[in-house]
């Protein structure tokens, strides 16, 4: 890193420091105010989607449905309502509201169990397991519908027998909690730390896992996203992001996994599985048994998705949250060059199938193309550090690999991305979807003409021809058709503009823009309470343009600067952010400012403002 570099991102740091706290002293001077008119716009009532009383334009939702509204719904309304319902936080609000009591206390200290329906959520307090007889079984296991007997789980609390009935109907290791709470039982004694009965008593909330395959990154992913998900069933409480907790992986083989890492996003403390506590009885204070990663018509193996929608919030959150929660950092800067390249990731696969033949001749006329890309290949294997993975995957703009679970790594994709699944294999939906719930723009091989399978595939329990089982050549200019489309989507997407906007104009108001997308990113207070469609999407509302300012004057003149803003959404009066914007230019002897107002809810742009408010020789 050049010296010029040190400098430049050492005053950037200064400068975001001091707009922080001059926003956060107007903030502040209003809220102490008795007769401050824009209160009432200090809280935005942003919401996840699921709350009660969450309007649908403050959720952090921003699915959408361009596609016909055919099959399913009869309207565009009922489209984006069912996609809601199936795959956003929706699904969430739905969980909450069929959770009912299973088994209820009478009294303060006592027992309770509730459960979504299907048993698919079920969460306790004071609760009982007995693991005695897990010795018994020598051989270790997973998958096990019987590792608890009538008895062995219960309460001191009034269990509703034909509820619990009624609900234990979805009887598979990982599609409900049937095979264990449907021998809940009433107990006659308290369950607390000094009970008799418990031999080790929990305090910490523990959170109870059935997992997936570990070894593969599209199923094991399903348990981390359900879990995520979980955590929003469970409550909106203060704590319900703790990393204070237990995890308990309801099996009894050593856990091995080279996304192990991931669980680091959600506990801080090390996995426990049945062989810690074998031979005991465990009472648990809090206790959660989370969505499973096959449940029927669940998230996201089995998820069906209405015709036409895409992008997920709750996928979306899903992956900001393990981006932050393992520290892989944002893409907010590129290479120092007056033509950025599109960084195109092309994943190999050292397999037995589903192998690229012809892998370095589309390697070459990549690097060949007149677009000029920036070219990687890279084989990801359990060998491969899962952070180093993430890294990569955040510095592309272009993803391609044949279909396998490798492409589950387009969750983790910058917005503006896109995939090329290079081919299906005969499997349509699985990646496409994914990517749909992500809202990562896909392509695919669509002429079969152009491609060569090495073979007819031959499945390894029948034999029979398979689309899997082979391997397979591209044609090149067919190739580069396709990756110049992803390409085009990634150039045109408003979010990848913004942040090259600091290349285009690097000392105009753009590169301000990026300096403070910069700044949001480092202050996670400022992250965690905005929605993302009022600031991640906020290029998509509004163009902005700046007059009096010419290539040979780069630095914007520090007496007449006009900012004009276009916006789709608007409101009529002034709000509180025009009030700090406005006080901060008088402070700094601007001459005149012409002003647009702003929703509440973009405090991104009164940062903007701060800055470009410095006279030119302080910039």
């Amino acid at each position: 890193m050049s010296m010029e570099t040190r400098i430049t991102i050492f005053l950037h740091k200064i400068i975001s420091l001091l707009i922080l706290k001059e926003v956060l002293y107007e903030a502040q001077k209003c809220h102490n105010s008795n007769s401050c008119i824009y209160k009432n716009v200090l809280n935005t009532g942003l919401c996840w989607g699921y709350e009660t009383n969450c309007p649908q334009h403050l959720g952090y939702s921003n699915a959408h449905c361009p596609g016909d509204h055919k099959g399913w719904v009869s309207s565009k309304h009922q489209q984006l309502q069912t996609f809601f319902n199936q795959a956003d936080f929706g699904f969430v609000k739905q969980q909450i509201l069929s959770k009912t009591a299973i088994c209820e206390p009478a009294a303060d200290g006592e027992s309770l169990l509730e459960c979504s329906s299907y048993l698919q959520f079920c969460r306790g307090k004071n609760l009982y397991l007995d693991f005695r007889d897990v010795p018994a079984r020598k051989e270790s296991f997973r998958y096990k519908m019987d590792v608890l007997k009538k008895g062995q789980i219960g309460g001191k609390c009034k269990l509703d027998k034909l509820r619990l009935h009624s609900e234990a109907t979805h009887q598979s290791p990982l599609q409900s909690w049937a095979p264990e709470i449907q021998h809940f039982e009433e107990i006659s004694d308290l369950v607390n730390e000094e009970s008799q009965i418990c031999d080790v008593f929990i305090d910490k909330p523990t959170f109870i896992m059935k997992i997936d395959a570990t070894v593969n990154m599209y199923h094991h992913f399903c348990d981390f996203f359900n879990l995520y998900t979980s955590l929003h069933v469970n409550g909106t409480h203060s704590k319900m992001f703790s990393r204070d907790i237990n995890i308990l992986i309801w099996e009894t083989y050593a856990y091995h996994s080279n996304f192990g890492v991931t669980w680091s996003a959600f506990t801080q403390n090390p996995l426990m599985n049945l062989r810690t506590f074998q031979g005991k009885r465990v009472c648990f204070r809090e206790v959660v048994f989370p969505l499973l990663p096959r449940m029927i018509f669940g998230l996201y193996y089995n998820t069906p998705i209405v015709w036409g929608c895409k992008e997920s919030g709750l996928f979306h959150a899903f992956s900001k949250f393990i981006l932050h929660r393992l520290k892989i950092p944002n893409r907010t800067a590129i290479d120092q060059v007056a033509k950025p390249k599109i960084k195109i990731l092309l994943l190999s696969r050292n397999t037995q199938y589903r192998r690229i033949l012809n892998e370095q001749a589309l390697l070459d006329a990549l690097k060949l193309s007149p677009r000029q890309y920036s070219v990687k290949r890279v084989e990801f294997t359990h060998e491969t550090d899962f952070r180093h993975q993430l890294r990569m995957i955040q510095d592309t703009d272009v993803f391609i690999g044949m279909h396998g679970a490798g492409l589950t790594h387009l969750l983790f994709l910058p917005d503006w991305a896109a995939v090329f699944e290079l081919y299906n294999c005969a499997d349509e939906h699985c990646y496409a979807d994914l990517a749909r719930l992500r809202g990562i723009h896909y392509q695919t091989w669509t002429n079969p003409v152009k491609l060569k399978p090495q073979d007819e595939g031959h499945h390894p329990s029948d034999g029979g021809p398979h689309a899997k089982f082979t391997n397979y050549s591209f044609d090149t200019e067919e190739f580069l058709r396709i990756v110049d489309l992803a390409a085009n989507h990634v150039t045109n997407h408003a979010a990848y503009r913004h942040m090259l906007s600091h290349i285009r104009e690097r000392y105009g108001i753009e590169s301000v823009i990026y300096l403070l997308s910069w700044t949001r990113n480092r202050f996670s207070w400022l992250q965690l309470t905005r929605s993302r469609k009022h600031t991640v999407n906020w290029p998509k509302n509004f163009t902005l343009t700046e007059t009096k300012m010419t290539q040979k004057r780069p630095v914007p003149s520090s007496k007449i600067l006009e900012l004009r803003m276009k916006l789709f959404q608007t409101r009529k009066r002034e709000n509180f952010m025009t009030a700090v914007v406005k006080s901060v230019f008088q402070r700094k002897g601007l001459v005149e400012v012409e002003w647009i107002p702003l929703p509440a809810s973009l405090e991104i742009l009164v940062l903007v403002l701060v800055v470009m408010g410095t006279k030119g020789k302080e910039k």
